[in-house]
């Protein structure tokens, strides 16, 4: 071997050849960033988010494993809009009538009674002029 980087023993040899490199490390406390301590903030903020979540989920399979969980949702009436509160009547059953056509906003009668009374005040006025 022309450069000794093959055996073992060249060891010695590869250090004579190669410069001593110290490697040196900052010394005293780190610099803080812009930022300052937001990641912490974070971590913290999220770890306690997630152990609140944690607790709930631990209370959701207590009342699973006991059935407290299925009388809830018996006495939970369903409403319309499927929310979880009630904030609307409940359901009914009743059998709705079908509502009466509305044409431009305004009952389907209406509209015929204003266009035949039209036609009846242009007949006048034809009449009237001729």
């Amino acid at each position: 071997m022309v450069l000794g980087f093959g055996s073992a023993a060249s060891g010695a040899v590869n250090a004579a050849a190669l410069p001593n490199r110290q490697v040196t490390y900052p010394e005293g406390a780190p610099t803080q960033s812009a930022w300052g301590n937001f990641g912490g903030f974070v971590n913290s903020a999220l770890g306690n988010a997630m152990n609140i979540y944690a607790q709930y989920e631990n209370i959701q399979a207590a009342k699973n494993s006991a059935g407290v969980a299925r009388q809830e949702q018996q006495n939970t009436t369903e409403l319309d809009n499927g929310a979880a509160v009630l904030v609307d009547a409940p359901k009914t059953t009743t059998v709705q009538q079908p509502a009466e056509t509305m044409v431009f906003g305004f009952p389907q009668k209406q509209v015929i009674m204003a266009f035949g009374g039209l036609l009846v005040l242009g007949l006048v006025l034809k009449v009237a002029k001729s």
